[in-house]
């Protein structure tokens, strides 16, 4: 069932990015105290020190014959996809998904170590959110559902070759504008400047996750193999029942007509942003997140949002950053759906 796992580490060295121990960036990412964030070399990940510390309790993972895991850039369709791929490996379960929170179900590796979220977590409130460690995860029973925003190189070495992986992919304006509020909404990596601003950090790579085509390309790279399926967000916006049945097809998880039009209907937008498996409601009245109704984790869920919100001239600075990276790569990304 297991295989892997051992006492390595990742091929890679972390060094502090020094503009983000600097004036402006250090004042605008407060949650960050000035000790700003690092980047693993060679690949570029950029982290914090927290993940930096503890990313070999995640490479030496013993990875499992029938584990799922799901990648993807964050806010590129991560929970939508982690909550029907846990439903469809689970008989959809519908009940047992509403008791325990998704984060417990099918729990983000990497989301632990952002920060220290003991430093932000009102008092007596810690022990009551939905976190979950690496050595729980571990004794999970099978088949688990896992999920991270890492790139393969932090990842076990046989995970590809062992287990289902599941790469979301989202055309990077939208990924942008939603990473955006997200930093305006999670306390462990508060930003308090404009979008503008928000934009060429995230260019420069100088944003939490970044660079972006790294982590994507590097799944890309790959997907000719027979235990990766790449879906696109905008694929799932535009038919999300079509999806479910490759996923479905994928995970050797078949399902009826009846469970994918509840599948459906269980993920609508409107009805996953109010329910509290996995919209991280908790942890947010815990303190790690700010209470304001018009930013919320779940949010439009949008193709094409990016318009009311990029300038023609940061629309144009990150159409030639989309070109230069996609250059000799085959990909290309819908940034617009009518329907949806």
């Amino acid at each position: 069932m297991s295989s892997g796992g051992g006492d390595g580490k990742p091929g890679v060295t972390f060094s502090v990015i020094p503009e983000t121990l600097e004036s402006p960036y250090k004042d605008l990412f407060p949650a960050f105290e000035n000790k700003g964030l690092v980047r693993a070399e060679p690949g570029g990940f950029v982290c914090h020190q927290n993940f930096a510390e503890n990313c070999h309790k995640i490479y030496n993972m013993k990875v499992r014959t029938d584990d799922v895991w799901i990648r993807t850039f964050p806010r590129s369709g991560t929970t939508w996809t982690s909550e029907l791929a846990w439903l469809i490996m689970n008989n959809c379960d519908f009940e047992g998904a509403a008791k325990v929170g998704l984060p417990i179900r099918s729990p983000n590796l990497d989301a632990n170590y952002i920060n220290h979220w003991d430093k932000f977590a009102a008092e007596g409130s810690f022990d009551k959110m939905d976190i979950i460690t690496i050595d729980q995860i571990e004794k999970m029973p099978s088949p688990r559902v896992l999920k991270c925003h890492l790139p393969f190189y932090l990842l076990p070495p046989n995970l590809l070759d062992t287990a289902k992986v599941i790469y979301v992919a989202r055309n990077p304006k939208d990924a942008i504008v939603s990473l955006f509020y997200f930093h305006k909404l999670v306390n462990l990596c508060t930003y308090t400047g404009d979008l503008e601003q928000f934009v060429d950090f995230f260019l420069e790579n100088k944003v939490l996750w970044t660079p972006y085509f790294g982590t994507v390309l590097d799944a890309w790279g790959k997907r000719s193999h027979p235990n990766l399926l790449i879906l696109f967000y905008e694929d799932m916006k535009k038919d999300i029942r079509a999806q479910i049945k490759r996923i479905s097809t994928f995970l050797n998880k078949p399902v009826t007509e009846d469970q994918i039009e509840k599948l459906v209907d269980h993920v609508r937008v409107d009805k996953f942003a109010k329910n509290e498996s996995v919209n991280y409601a908790k942890e947010i009245k815990a303190g790690v997140g700010k209470e304001d109704p018009t930013n919320t984790f779940v949010r439009k869920g949008q193709t094409g949002d990016w318009k009311n919100h990029f300038s023609p001239e940061v629309n144009r600075k990150i159409d030639a950053w989309i070109e230069k990276n996609l250059e000799g790569t085959g990909l290309k990304f819908v940034t617009e759906l009518k329907d949806q």
